[in-house]
């Protein structure tokens, strides 16, 4: 990849648009010249920044784990790129092959004068959901890693810096009388861009990835193991599988680690995620997006240090709050009950960089959508909704917070009012439809699902989130359906064997054309998904077909995969009972129910229950 000309581009013109942020300090003259301020929109837990490629619009993730930057193959077409050469690229999910392709004009949101820089390269691979809904891919670190960058996340900002005369100063400008964490970074040869530091886990050291790319901070099996926890011990817990750039899906589990040490913050009862990701030659935890929601952090090219202070709240676990609290005891506290948790210093933070216009107060929204905090998301949306009401945006970012804070009726208020401003946006229709369906209004709910197909008939996600939806409102003769229809139209579609399980698992609850069913989860098998996830639905198949033996290996497979799955072990106690092991049957059972009290219902509402 030959970046090089352009991260020379930046620096060269960061003397013309510097901004001064920090002045003299008394030992020596350290300056901050800021030269970018990028504004930062999260959606949920991966931060996005608007730009262009060859004069049409384009999203993208700000990735500071990515050596480069990468488009979607839907985004090359979009931009009318040409595909150059071919590699292998390495991501979490293993290596997969990659296009260089050259975009003549590329710019991004925050450089003064809407600068625009030529000839940039970037590699294409993956689909539009490698990246996220809506997003053409992701800015690594070849266009950022000669910078010093801040990333302040919370209030929605990813701001360029060119460091002089700062000798080996605190760069922490920001700080006031928080304390701030410091880590040497490393510069590794081979790794060339990744931002590497050392922490302990448990007391074991390790190296630790800043990543804004993962929507989840993941540490490998690896070291989870080195600190002493394994996926099949008991207070494990299983969390499905991941998949990023690569082709191998990755199952995940959830465990608690009594002590995280990050230079110098202490951060008690860590539920961190686990998974098979292939890091090793970089580094053994990735610190995603959830770590930077709850940071703000500054990266020193010149001095090889981080510095970052914790913004309060959650760091780890998003999304699972009936876990025991995650609070960071910074850099000096030994104990986890620290008043840097509360709501009143969580404000004090984030406060003095307050928003003036409504696409501050939406970043900022978005940002505590991020965090968990809807409460905090709301009253931002409404104060951007109040400045500007005729924007479509600040309606959609309320209605998507509204939904996670199981505010349904007010959710649909809001894409009312969003497909008012915009008809056409296929996005919101599929949320609108999503809601009518949970409501019980099906005929509207259908409605919306092909207004949003018709309008956008050549985005291959569009069928998949409809059929997830379907399914996850029991509709699995309409799951069947959709899934035929968007099978058919994608045969070469990465995601083809997850959308082949998706159709088994729906015929198995409909417990009609099991043979078909059962083909679907060999095909899927055959084409790569050797995950937990299609083991227990083949298991499932042979269960309904009186195939025991067939049924209790593919339970036990998926066990080997993900040993705390309670669909899987309930499905081996079911199995073994059929066989007459009633202890090893009645074991299974109540590891299964230890693991997920709700999983009877589900085995009973499908006539397999023993």
């Amino acid at each position: 990849m030959r970046n090089a000309p352009f991260i020379i581009s930046i620096v060269a013109i960061g003397a013309l648009l510097c901004v001064r942020v920090a002045e003299a300090a008394k030992e020596q003259k350290c300056n901050l010249q800021r030269y970018a301020e990028l504004p930062v929109t999260m959606s949920g837990t991966r931060p996005l920044i608007a730009g262009s490629i060859n004069g049409v619009n384009a999203l993208f993730l700000i990735d500071s784990g990515a050596p480069f930057s990468t488009l979607a193959n839907e985004a090359a077409e979009k931009f009318h790129l040409k595909l150059g050469r071919s590699f292998a690229i390495r991501g979490t999910s293993g290596l997969t092959s990659a296009n260089v392709t050259s975009a003549k004009d590329f710019s991004l949101l925050g450089f003064d004068g809407g600068r625009v820089f030529h000839a940039i390269e970037f590699a294409v691979t993956g689909t539009g959901e490698t990246y996220g809904r809506g997003v053409d891919g992701l800015i690594g670190q070849n266009v950022f890693g000669k910078a010093d960058m801040e990333f302040d996340l919370a209030n929605g900002m990813v701001r360029l810096f060119l460091e002089k005369d700062c000798g080996s100063q605190s760069l922490a400008y920001w700080h006031g009388t928080a304390d701030v964490a410091v880590m040497d970074i490393k510069r590794l040869a081979s790794v060339d861009h990744h931002i590497v530091g050392d922490g302990t886990l448990n007391n074991t050291r390790i190296r630790v990835v800043f990543d804004s790319g993962a929507a989840r901070s993941t540490l490998t099996l690896q070291a989870a193991s080195r600190a002493g926890i394994k996926p099949d011990q008991e207070d494990v817990r299983a969390a499905g599988y991941g998949k990023g750039i690569g082709t191998r899906a990755r199952e995940t589990s959830i465990a608690r680690f009594e002590t995280l040490d990050l230079g110098g913050e202490k951060i008690k009862n860590a539920r961190l995620l686990i998974g098979d990701i292939q890091i090793g030659d970089v580094g053994d935890m990735l610190l995603g997006a959830d770590f930077f929601l709850s940071h703000r952090i500054f990266v020193s090219s010149n001095q090889n240090k981080v510095y970052f202070t914790y913004n309060g709240g959650r760091v780890f676990d998003l999304g699972f709050a009936e876990q025991p609290k995650q609070v960071a005891a910074v850099v000096t506290s030994d104990t986890s009950d620290t008043p840097a948790d509360s709501d009143s210093k969580k404000k004090a933070a984030v406060d003095p960089l307050a928003p003036l216009d409504a696409a501050g107060f939406r970043r900022r929204g978005a940002a505590f959508a991020g965090r968990m905090e809807f409460a905090n998301a709301i009253a931002d949306f409404d104060a951007a909704i109040k400045l500007e009401p005729d924007d479509q945006e600040n309606y959609i970012q309320r209605g998507l917070a509204n939904v996670q804070y199981k505010r349904g009726r007010l959710a649909l208020a809001d894409f009312d009012q969003a497909l008012k401003i915009k008809p056409d946006s296929a996005a919101v229709l599929i949320e609108r439809g999503a809601i009518r369906l949970a409501m019980k209004n099906e005929s509207e709910a259908r409605a919306d699902f092909d207004a949003a197909l018709n309008f956008a008939p050549n985005d291959s996600g569009l069928g998949l989130r409809i059929a997830q939806i379907l399914g996850q409102n029991r509709q699995f003769d309409e799951v069947v359906k959709r899934l035929d229809q968007w099978i058919a139209k994608y045969p070469k579609d990465d995601r083809v064997a997850m959308a082949l399980d998706g159709r088994c698992r729906a015929r198995v609850m409909l417990n009609k054309e099991l043979d078909m069913a059962l083909e679907d989860c060999n095909a899927a098998l055959r084409k790569g998904a050797r995950i937990s996830q299609v083991y227990d639905s083949r298991g499932l198949v042979y269960l309904r077909r009186g195939d025991i033996d067939k049924a209790s290996a593919d339970f036990k497979s998926s066990l080997k995969l993900q040993p705390k799955d309670a669909y899987a072990l309930y499905g081996l106690g079911v199995a073994e009972l059929k066989k007459g092991a009633k202890a090893a049957g009645d074991k299974n059972l109540q590891a299964a129910v230890a693991a997920a009290p709700t999983i009877v219902e589900f085995y009973k509402r499908i006539d397999l229950a023993p």
